[in-house]
């Protein structure tokens, strides 16, 4: 039956928009799928300038009109409802009680302790529709379990089946039976549930994961989500991509690199190249490794759980999109819900050829950088701007809604700009509390301000925000720029000689004077700077080292190490950082620079550099640091030509290792046969029987890991390597 498109009332409001008054026609209609519609023609009315406020998700307009919050406690006025009074509704939700609400009031608890269940699927193919799912875990407090068809077990928590059908019906119904406030999974989205979905269709069987009689949804996007009605799925991979991986060591966010981390603990290890042809014992230990991997998504949800709770208290967005969204959408999602107090309309999101024509502004100039002179300082200091960007966005007034034209924004404190001051105070009021308190809680809430107010002058320039401003991200970078270069002056004028600049800090040389006086003069450089800004003491330094670039004898951006009074390490750029350089290259480098700063001069450095040259030529260091890790960009068969790492994907993949866009590829350059053979003979797995190639590794690795930390001594490392530089990798052809 088809439905007709009706207004149920209208209303009209005073309201602003972009801080100017405006009156607002406000339209009430039966169903929200018709807004855009019913909209479109209101916009054609005389006296009806635009429409707004018709783009917003269902959801988060529902959170934002009737002021209920996400994980918080509600008291709800409401009353028993049967399918007659619903549209039969009951009929389609597994559940024993439907109400309908008279009255919802939030409060402020939200002391809640989700029940998580957690899955993983190993399978005959790492192609979503390809080959057939072998096991599948499931893993809760109180509930672990293996689901297959391939083999009888004897283990308790090994369930056998007749079928790959029955095995994904009875997942299905275990699901249902545990009844879980979350589904999880590492890399669920992108592989685990498209695959059952798949697998569903092929075998015909109902895949119904929820309370609601529906089975998982593909929501469409770059990458892809899967949705499960009634059940909030978190792909825990997602958030820690999004959010959480900027406070990672982790060289990659594989779930044993991660899990390594967070935990203390790795994923089992399992051969599987052996497993088209298993045995008994083999499918036993393949059962144990698919339970494990089910534990550890598991064990990190629960230990990020409280920073996905603060971030979705604060953004006020459903677990679902909250785990997922990126920086940019987090904001715009905080901006929305919080427009009320500002009697404010929300601006629309752009077109797709609004878009095309920011995209075709070109970009602005971005942050400054004094670069450094090459060599070994003592004695330093560093200061540092607090969220520089976002409080030069509130010091100066920065946003699409106060900006007047030519390059010009009012003094009237918009609404942008005021939420962004009261983002960056909370964020100042729970760290403050956290210092006192240690509490995982506090430290997750700081964390989310800390995150959002350091996104907000990137979502500014980002083409596709309701509330882009080229000008306003413009200014705010230009007005950075000239609020370190006037600070470096006033360091300047006192005496001091300006090492380096980069972005939002200084590093300067203190010679003679005391703390005490490098202390009154951050004072008086604050009592100068925008009272919405703030300059640091980030720490004195013992030394540091700053080299010169790979190309010329010029000073290279954000590429330094420093050594605190207390002995800590701070290194910034070097390779030692890197995943893309193997293990050997970064420790070498690593101690050298240690030793360096250590000591003040090169010697100690060089003698390990020798020694390191030795081993390295008498096959005397284990294979497992010469691992090269790079991320795979994109599906392995978009790349048209093939690099060593895409080389290792195909062996990856071929060897039954789940590979997709964005996984972390590691191998090592062999010997081979023969000289110049093609590149894939020289790229070989971490678990490949083959020597490793020491001239491969001299020249490509460990010579431009510590090259230019030597030339600051006058010191050529070439030839203390000797022979003849070898050729890249990809010259093997």
């Amino acid at each position: 039956k088809q439905r007709t498109p009706k207004i149920t009332r209208i209303e009209v409001a005073e309201k602003n928009f972009l801080e100017k008054k405006a009156k607002a026609i406000r339209v009430f209609v039966t169903n929200h799928k018709d807004l855009n519609e019913i909209s479109s023609k209101v916009a054609k009315l005389p006296g009806v300038i635009c429409r707004r406020e018709h783009d917003i998700p269902l959801i988060q307009k529902y959170i934002k009109e009737k002021k209920v919050n996400p994980l918080r406690w509600h008291t709800v006025d409401a009353e028993p409802i049967g399918e007659e009074d619903f549209a039969g509704f009951p009929k389609i939700v597994k559940t024993e009680l439907v109400l309908k609400a008279k009255k919802i009031e939030s409060t402020e608890k939200s002391d809640f302790e989700p029940k998580i269940l957690a899955f993983d699927i190993e399978t005959e193919s790492q192609e979503v529709g390809n080959g057939k799912i072998l096991l599948i875990s499931i893993y809760s407090k109180n509930f672990r379990k293996v689901l297959t068809w391939k083999f009888k077990s004897k283990k308790s928590f090994v369930e056998s089946f007749e079928s790959e059908k029955e095995m994904v019906k009875a997942f299905s119904d275990i699901v249902c039976q545990q009844k879980p406030d979350i589904l999880t999974g590492y890399f669920s989205d992108g592989f685990d549930i498209p695959y059952l979905i798949s697998a569903a269709k092929r075998l015909k069987v109902p895949l119904f994961l929820g309370p609601i009689k529906n089975p998982p949804q593909i929501v469409r996007g770059n990458p892809i989500s899967a949705k499960i009605p009634g059940l909030v799925h978190i792909d825990t991979f997602k958030f820690i991509r999004n959010v959480f991986s900027q406070y990672l060591q982790s060289e990659t966010l594989s779930l044993n690199e991660v899990a390594k981390e967070l935990l203390g603990m790795e994923k089992k290890e399992f051969d599987f190249s052996k497993i088209s042809s298993m045995n008994y014992e083999d499918w036993e230990k393949f059962a144990e490794y698919n339970l494990h991997d089910s534990k550890l998504s598991y064990e990190l949800l629960r230990k990020i759980w409280q920073d996905i709770k603060e971030f979705c208290l604060i953004v006020k967005d459903p677990l679902f999109d909250t785990t997922r969204n990126s920086m940019s959408s987090n904001v715009e999602s905080y901006i929305i819900q919080n427009l009320d107090k500002f009697n404010e309309i929300a601006e629309k999101r752009p077109t797709p050829e609004e878009i095309t024509k920011r995209r075709a502004k070109g970009r602005y100039a971005g942050a400054f950088v004094f670069e450094p002179t090459p060599g070994i300082y003592e004695n330093l200091v560093m200061f540092d701007f607090t969220s520089m960007y976002a409080s030069v966005i509130v010091a100066y007034n920065l946003s699409k809604s106060t900006y007047l034209g030519n390059k010009k924004f009012s003094k009237k404190p918009g609404f942008f700009p005021r939420l962004l001051k009261e983002i960056i105070e909370l964020r100042k009021k729970h760290k403050k509390e956290y210092a006192k308190n240690q509490s995982p809680l506090l430290k997750a809430r700081s964390n989310a301000y800390k995150l959002l107010a350091n996104a907000s002058y990137g979502y500014q320039g980002f083409f596709a925000a309701r509330y882009y401003c080229f000008e306003a991200a413009a200014a705010t970078a230009r007005l950075a720029r000239e609020n370190l270069k006037k600070t470096m002056e006033k360091i300047k004028k006192e005496g001091y000689k300006i090492i380096y600049s980069d972005t939002d800090s200084i590093a300067f040389l203190r010679g003679k004077k005391s703390k005490k006086e490098v202390i009154q003069l951050l004072k008086r450089i604050n009592s100068e700077l925008p009272e919405a800004m703030e300059l640091d003491l980030e720490d004195f330094y013992m030394r540091g080292l700053f080299v010169h670039k790979r190309t010329t004898k010029s000073g290279a951006k954000k590429k330094y190490a420093l050594l605190s009074e207390e002995g800590k390490l701070k290194i910034r750029g070097f390779e030692t950082v890197r995943r893309d350089w193997c293990m050997l290259a970064r420790r070498l480098q690593s101690d050298i620079i240690e030793k360096i700063l250590k000591t003040g001069n090169e010697k100690k450095a060089l003698l390990l550099l020798k020694e390191t040259i030795k081993k390295l030529r008498e096959g005397k260091i284990q294979k497992n640091e010469l691992i090269i890790k790079t991320q795979l960009k994109k599906p392995i068969d978009s790349y048209q030509s093939k690099g060593p790492h895409v080389i290792a994907a195909e062996k990856m993949k071929k060897s039954g290792t789940k590979v997709f866009a964005g996984s972390i590829i590691e191998y090592f350059v062999g010997k081979t046969k023969e000289k110049r053979k093609k590149i894939g003979e020289a790229v070989f797995l971490p678990e490949e029987n083959a020597d490793y190639d020491p001239s491969y590794y001299l020249n490509n690795q460990v010579l431009p890991a510590v090259e230019n930390i030597f030339d600051i001594f006058g010191i050529n490392i070439k030839e203390i390597i000797e022979g003849k530089k070898q050729t890249s990798l990809l010259d093997f052809k």
